[in-house]
């Protein structure tokens, strides 16, 4: 391979890792929040905070695409990862909702190139579609896989990341490949090769690292809430009991 193509391959890879690092530092920041641990773990979400969690990761999805990196004209980014975590996390709702919002904001490609100038042109229509993809994907695990986050076993973690990493496959080898020729002058060949050499690799390697990464994280949470249930619950038992041998 191409001395050239491996260091891009290197500095792509290195900067998505560092998007999900500090990412997921954000997440783990507020999952020190009682508050937000006792939202994440109840699992049962009313129509509004549905809504706030969909625009939540909607917007970590546009901020995915704005903040990418760009190469050969495409953006490599870890907003699959997102959708398919929203899915999981809030329900079917919420990772189509998320997977919409950040997938036609990708899809406004077609007609600028973002805030910051990375939204690619000939991959806009293939990656929009691609991330609403994963949306469904996480609802289907959501909803006919019944992964639960209070359930979610090490086993299931794994599964969920070779999943990833297969719709990373399917993202670039089916939907760019084959939506690029429509309105562009390249070939499916010829995009086959680019995103093979240039893509496949650090958006593979990105998005299943922060899909493990946000699972973890996630796992950690409920652990940590169980146990402030658990230790409320024998408080309250112990105050009972002393208010019963107060009354004797």
């Amino acid at each position: 391979m191409n001395p050239e193509i491996v260091k891009e391959l290197i500095s792509a890879t290195r900067y998505l890792i560092i998007f999900v690092a500090l990412a997921v530092a954000v997440l783990y920041s507020l999952s020190l929040s009682e508050r937000i641990r006792k939202f994440v773990y109840k699992q049962s979400y009313s129509r509004k905070e549905k809504l706030a969690m969909i625009l939540l990761f909607g917007l970590f999805g546009i901020l995915a695409s704005e903040y990418g990196l760009k190469m050969i004209g495409a953006v490599a980014n870890v907003r699959d990862c997102i959708a398919i975590f929203a899915g999981i996390l809030g329900g079917p709702a919420v990772g189509i909702g998320a997977g919409l919002i950040s997938g036609l904001y990708r899809m406004s490609g077609l007609l600028w190139t973002g805030w910051t100038g990375t939204l690619g042109y000939w991959s806009a229509l293939g990656c929009g579609l691609a991330t609403i993809g994963a949306g469904f994907v996480g609802a289907w695990l959501s909803k006919y896989k019944n992964i639960n986050i209070k359930t979610l076993t090490p086993k299931q973690t794994w599964r969920i990341a070779l999943l990833t990493a297969f719709w990373q496959i399917i993202h670039l080898h089916v939907f760019v490949s084959l939506t690029a020729p429509l309105y562009t002058e390249k070939t499916f060949w010829g995009v086959e090769k680019l995103v093979f050499q240039k893509l496949l690799l650090p958006m593979g390697l990105a998005n299943v690292l922060g899909i493990l990464l946000l699972l973890f994280l996630i796992h950690d949470l409920v652990i940590k809430r169980e146990a402030e249930v658990a230790e409320r619950i024998m408080i309250e038992a112990e105050l009972k009991e002393r208010e019963k041998g107060q009354k004797l």
